[in-house]
């Protein structure tokens, strides 16, 4: 079905029991299917699943995995991103994402979009995502060497834009949504002039050059990450479809006819007929031996 051996099957099946899954079979040909569509490593397609089932509470549910990985597999196929950089961005970002209430179909659109614009590894957008994030959140963090003055000073570059992080409703004060807090910034950046000492001011207020270059592929983008959430939403089946034709390749065709061929002899190595053919000539073999014995 996916152009795999049958060892590797077993092998991801042992995988997804070790890691606990009542339902191993489905899970282990989740993984097949996304190691045959994304060429991705074993390791990688099941770190990608383990992460985003984790990240996003999902009970193991395949079904809602399917759609996370459909997501993402529409995403890389229509710009041209590699879904091994994009799986590895996701497995890396998805837990702290979470927390920060991005879900799924944001957290591929947005690392689609940092990877595409800013040219990063999957490992550095999840990286620079993250630590934008804990910004607007404004959370710190000392492994990522945020501080309250790397706070304070992200917020007021903010400000100068007139974007706040906080909004007011019925009298309770609360920090706003991340994305829709990035699609105020992006506007108002889009607005000002190359020379405008406040895009300068914000992308340094990112920390480090990295956190610049993704931030800035956002803003000025983001109308690319737009099309890349409906992408998302247009991914049924985009894994199944890329799996398909993987299977259909030389290699692909390859595993299938060796596994039916093992298939075919493990059937007549189980068939009671051959079974009883072999004892019944082995019966009139030891006949005829015991005849020649005596000649």
């Amino acid at each position: 079905k996916y152009g795999k051996s049958a060892s590797d099957y077993l092998a991801e099946f042992q995988e997804a029991s070790r890691a606990g899954y009542q339902n191993a079979a489905q899970i282990a040909e989740l993984s097949l299917a996304a190691q045959g569509a994304g060429n991705l490593t074993s390791e990688l397609a099941d770190r990608f699943i383990t992460a985003a089932d984790r990240a996003y509470e999902l009970g193991g549910s395949v079904a809602k995995l399917t759609e996370i990985l459909d997501g993402s597999f529409s995403i890389s196929g229509r710009n041209a991103i590699s879904m091994a950089e994009l799986a590895e961005a996701m497995s890396a970002a998805g837990e702290q994402t979470s927390q920060l209430g991005i879900s799924a179909d944001e957290t591929a659109a947005v690392l689609g979009t940092i990877i595409s614009g800013a040219h990063q590894s999957g490992a550095e957008a999840s990286e620079a995502f993250e630590s934008i994030l804990l910004l607007i959140r404004q959370v710190a963090d000392a492994g990522k060497g945020i501080d309250a003055e790397s706070l304070t000073r992200y917020e007021e570059a903010c400000s100068a834009l007139n974007v706040s992080l906080k909004e007011t409703r019925n009298g309770v004060t609360s920090l706003r949504d991340p994305m829709e807090v990035l699609k105020d910034l992006s506007e108002a950046y889009s607005k000002l002039n190359a020379g405008d000492t406040r895009k300068a001011t914000l992308l340094d207020a990112a920390g480090s050059e990295m956190n610049a270059d993704a931030l800035e592929a956002v803003l000025e983008n983001y109308s690319q990450y737009e099309e890349m959430l409906s992408q998302y939403a247009r991914g049924a089946g985009s894994m199944a479809q890329k799996a398909a034709e993987t299977a259909d390749s030389w290699e692909g065709s390859l595993d299938r006819l060796s596994n039916t061929w093992t298939d075919t002899i493990g059937n007549i190595a189980d068939s009671g007929a051959v079974i009883t053919l072999v004892n019944g000539l082995n019966g009139l073999l030891s006949v005829v031996n015991s005849i020649t014995d005596g000649l």
